[in-house]
């Protein structure tokens, strides 16, 4: 436009000559020309500067993704960021510089800039052409102007395009773009592999992995996931396999929770095979989710994580069991516990329910002890039905439950999570224990008359119930079983007490005095699981057969021994009354004299109480051997026991409280003690006179005794020397 008001400016002057037109119209031209180049330029050197920042952000592009293996949103992120820049790149140099027009005085100025010999002259003829369209009125001298303009037309055939526009520089550009775009496509030629995977992950956003040396593979992830119970230990495996080389030595194992990732280093598990190793590690106690990553040589593995989940459990089991035949048979429920005892032999029933809906379950028994150099006997029981699964409940029965056995549940969910350690319920088999007796014989000592009746007392048990339980009698040939009526069939304790025990009668045997009688109970259940009844002894008692008055002797020899039991205890109150007097006289005593005599009467209450109950003991013995006569039962309970009973609740008992009482008082208030002392001193040797009374009319009566001995002996020596005074007459011719 402005070459066209240059050539209209000076045919509007007049200037006709035709060097002037010609200049106009060089100068027109080389503008023009001029404005092409440098528009082209612009577009040259945008383009070259775009392809290199391109392929400059492709390639680290590249690099950062094949050295980081980034998700699909970093990548993303780079892939914009080099868009941006590319963008950036064609708006700033080519978009915005094309927009800028290039006019005649920019271009004048740019070629006087570069080449001086031009003196302004050829901005003067742009600035001429502008004069003249906008002051035309004005005069101008066109002698100058036709020869400014010959002189700029004349020195634009020397203008050099190359240093105007810096061509060297475009030239480098340019020659670097294409270097670099022609490396690139070689590259790509060259790997094309790599090239698509880049292609892929950078423009398609896949997640393709790099092609690496060394591969990484999870074992144990399903689509990079992985669901482990709660709390329990994880074993996270990889197997690294090398396309060249050696497998890498340090596989780098991290993991994230709800902190900052945490770095292992993972062990090698095996061998190396086929050029592939595998690697393990341990998380312990995993107890919430982790994201994992693991790093070997140039592979990296990402995007797995373990979640969480609580395995199943068992929310409630309900056991019963059904008792063996020989008890009856009935069902009974057992509380729900770690260990359950049942009776041996029974059949138990267990129904479990879970916490969550189960995939898979088994009940299996194994036994409690097994030999440690032999096989597993776990023996299955059930196990769910895959068309229940989904439930919450398994059940099974038991065989007869013959020894202790351990009954183990394994749970699997929905999930394929599993119980970390199988339940175990510990079944004891209870056996069925022997009866049980804790038995005396009452009111007999070691002898006995062939007519005593022999009083058992005590208890018989079993746990379960007797079935039978037996007197046995053996006294030299004679045997005896007499059956205990009270026993019966199911009862599971059977009491003889005092008031009514087992009697056991001796006269119906016909035993011989001198022989010696063993005495033995037994009982039996009826437990059948072995073959045969559990069966128990008691004590054997032996006992010689005596005749009624070798008892007597021995019995009254028991009551010489009792009475000087007693004369003994009478001494040692006797004593502590004496030195309680030679202390204190009659009047209150000091402490250790109140407390001797206290101690002293509360041994002789002790020891009379006793000696009264051993001669009850006597007269029982006599009654239960058939020789207890009205003159004994007198003597022994009215003369002797009952007095000596009372004496230790009367006499004896308030001169205990009265020691008792004066140590408890002040010295000044205490009451004297001796008179106390004295009558229950005085009681007991009136007791004690009327004991020995009947020891002397024992003794008379022992000497009568021996008399009838005596005559008895001597008619039967006559009767013997009688017969054999006979024979011998007979015998002789």
């Amino acid at each position: 436009m402005m070459t066209e008001m240059l050539q209209t400016a000076v045919q509007e002057t007049g200037m006709a000559h035709a060097s002037a037109v010609a200049a106009a119209a060089t100068i027109t031209r080389r503008l023009a020309a001029l404005r092409r180049e440098a528009r082209a330029w612009i577009w040259i050197e945008s383009l070259a500067a775009a392809a290199l920042v391109a392929v400059a952000g492709g390639w680290a592009t590249l690099v950062i993704d094949r050295l980081v293996e980034p998700p699909a949103w970093p990548r993303a992120v780079l892939l914009g960021i080099l868009v941006a820049a590319v963008a950036w790149v064609l708006v700033t140099r080519l978009v915005g510089r094309l927009a800028v027009p290039l006019t005649d005085a920019s271009l004048a100025l740019a070629v006087e800039r570069t080449h001086p010999a031009f003196a302004d002259g050829l901005s003067t003829a742009v600035a001429y052409a502008h004069h003249r369209e906008s002051r035309a009125d004005e005069p101008v001298d066109d002698e100058l102007v036709d020869a400014t303009l010959r002189t700029v037309a004349a020195r634009l055939g020397d203008v050099r395009a190359a240093a105007i526009f810096r061509r060297g520089r475009l030239a480098v550009l340019t020659l670097a773009a294409l270097a670099a775009l022609a490396g690139t496509a070689a590259a790509a030629v060259a790997g094309p592999a790599l090239a698509t995977v880049w292609a892929r992950r950078m423009l398609a956003l896949a997640d393709v992995p790099w092609p690496r040396r060394v591969t990484l593979e999870a074992e144990g992830f399903s689509n990079g996931a992985m669901v482990v119970p709660r709390g329990s230990d994880v074993e996270v495996s990889v197997r690294a396999t090398v396309a060249e080389g050696e497998p890498p030595e340090v596989v780098e194992l991290r993991t994230r929770g709800s902190g900052a990732w945490r770095s292992e280093r993972m062990g090698t598990r095996g061998g190396t095979a086929a050029a592939s190793q595998r690697y393990g590690h341990t998380l312990k106690a995993v107890g919430e989710d982790q994201a994992v990553e693991v790093r070997g040589g140039d592979a990296r593995l990402r995007g797995l994580s373990i979640s969480v989940a609580d395995p199943p459990a068992l929310a409630a089991v309900e056991l019963a069991y059904t008792l063996p035949d020989y008890l009856g048979g009935g069902r009974r429920h057992a509380a729900a516990s770690r260990t359950v005892p049942v009776p041996r032999g029974s059949v138990v029933d267990l129904t479990c329910t879970t916490t969550k809906p189960l995939a898979a379950a088994v009940i299996a028994l194994r036994p409690a002890v097994e030999h440690a150099a032999g096989p597993s006997t776990e023996q299955r029981l059930t196990e769910l039905d895959p068309a229940l699964a989904g439930g919450q409940s398994i059940a099974a029965r038991t065989p007869p439950i013959d020894a202790d056995t351990v009954v183990l549940i394994r749970l699997t969910d929905q999930a394929g999570l599993t119980n970390r350690d199988p339940v175990a319920l510990l079944l004891t088999a209870v056996a069925d224990q022997p009866p049980r007796l804790a038995l005396r014989l009452a009111g007999i000592s070691t002898a006995v008359t062939p007519q005593a009746v022999l009083p058992v007392e005590g208890t018989i048990s079993d746990d379960h119930g007797l079935a039978s339980a037996t007197v046995s009698l053996v006294a030299g040939e004679i045997a005896r079983d007499l059956p205990i009526a009270r026993v019966e069939g199911g009862v599971e304790v059977v009491q003889l007490t005092a008031e009514r025990p087992e009697l056991v009668r001796l006269a119906e045997l016909g035993l011989a005095v001198g022989t010696r009688l063993e005495v033995k109970v037994s009982a039996r259940d009826g437990c059948t699981l072995d073959g045969a009844a559990n069966g128990a002894e008691g004590d054997t008692w032996t006992l010689e057969v005596v005749s009624p008055e070798a008892l007597q002797a021995m019995l009254e020899a028991r009551e010489v021994l009792l009475r000087r039991r007693f004369e003994a205890a009478i001494d040692d109150l006797a004593k502590a009354r004496e030195l309680a007097v030679s202390v204190a006289g009659n009047v209150a005593p000091d402490d250790a004299s109140a407390r001797r005599c206290g101690e002293a009467t509360a041994r002789a209450g002790g020891e009379t109480a006793e000696i009264a109950e051993e001669f009850r003991g006597i007269h029982r013995e006599f009654a239960n051997n058939a020789a207890l006569t009205p003159e004994l039962d007198t003597r022994l309970i009215a003369e002797i026991a009952d007095p000596l009973a009372a004496m230790v609740t009367g006499e004896l008992a308030a001169a205990a409280a009265v020691c008792r009482a004066a140590s408890a008082e002040a010295v000044a208030g205490r009451r004297p003690i001796v008179p106390a002392v004295d009558a229950a001193l005085a009681r007991m040797r009136m007791v004690l006179e009327r004991m020995l009374e009947l020891e002397s009319v024992n003794e008379v009566i022992e000497r009568l005794r021996g008399v009838i001995r005596v005559q008895e002996e001597i008619r039967r020596e006559t009767l013997e020397r009688q017969r054999k005074r006979g024979r011998e007459a007979l015998e002789s011719p």
